[in-house]
């Protein structure tokens, strides 16, 4: 989780993240970050007043609520203990903006 640390005594550190958002229109799903086999982190953060739905997938894959559902100024985050390294996409009911980071090797 975001802000919350580890007792243990490594930490992750990257040399090389980039940062960004999307806008999402209401209900149309789009990708956020494509596959990145060389990803070893990535955080989403819900910067609106609406829900909105990541899909570890194609945004075809998915649907408003059939994935992780970011309650509004919620995060999500992939890490060492759950790395994906496929396609991101959302979707959300209103017009809705996503802040996402991601890091590779």
């Amino acid at each position: 989780m975001i802000n919350n640390f580890s007792n243990a005594s490594e930490v992750a550190k990257f040399d090389n993240c980039n940062h960004g958002d999307k806008d999402l229109a209401a209900n149309v799903g789009d990708t956020v970050l494509d596959a990145n086999s060389n990803r070893q982190y990535a955080a989403f953060i819900n910067n609106s007043s609406s829900d909105i739905t990541l899909i570890l997938g194609d945004k075809s894959k998915g649907a408003i609520g059939k994935g992780i559902v970011l309650r509004p100024r919620g995060s999500y985050e992939i890490n060492q203990s759950n790395l994906y390294i496929g396609k991101v996409s959302a979707i959300s009911v209103d017009k809705s903006k996503l802040t996402f980071t991601e890091c590779i090797k």
